[in-house]
């Protein structure tokens, strides 16, 4: 072969070279871009999550404030905390140190609530309350107690990220 035929064939090879080199640098921009973008979308959802994290447990304090200052009925407080709870970290109701809050709120959650309650017959309405009254005064020492330690409770959910 000729040395202009080599240097042409040379020449050609160079800029296949170059332009594949191009496309692999072009893609390996747009991984890079990609991996970015999912970077900052993960670090956004992981600071929105804590943010409800630390917002659910902020109100289940607030609750539970309430509850020991006597501004919210103990069972209307075990039924909101209960939820709460369980939307923060359902690892909660296995804990023994809420375990009164959680009865609580199995005794009364299947109580008819708002127009449900309205709806019932007065004399209806008087033995629900009779016995949502009977079981705040059975355990309204239990759950103040827990409301108290809620008041200052450090969530281990908190602290895992």
């Amino acid at each position: 072969m000729s040395d202009s035929i080599l240097i042409t064939l040379a020449a050609i090879a160079f800029v296949i070279i170059a332009a594949l080199s191009g496309v692999a640098m072009y893609y390996v921009w747009q991984v890079k871009k990609q991996n970015d973008g999912l970077k900052q979308q993960q670090a956004e959802q992981k600071k929105a999550w804590r943010e409800k994290k630390e917002t659910l447990a902020k109100d289940i304090k607030f609750i539970a404030q309430a509850m020991v200052q006597e501004q919210c009925e103990i069972t209307e407080g075990c039924l909101r905390i209960k939820v709460l709870m369980d939307h923060l970290d359902t690892d909660l109701q296995h804990k023994p140190e809420f375990k009164t809050i959680q009865h609580m709120f199995s005794l009364t959650s299947g109580m008819p609530t708002h127009q449900a309650y309205k709806d019932l017959s007065a004399k209806d309405r008087f033995k629900l309350d009779k016995q949502r009254y009977q079981y705040e005064d059975q355990f309204k020492d239990d759950v103040l107690a827990e409301a108290k330690q809620l008041m200052k409770y450090q969530f281990d959910i908190l602290n895992l990220h």
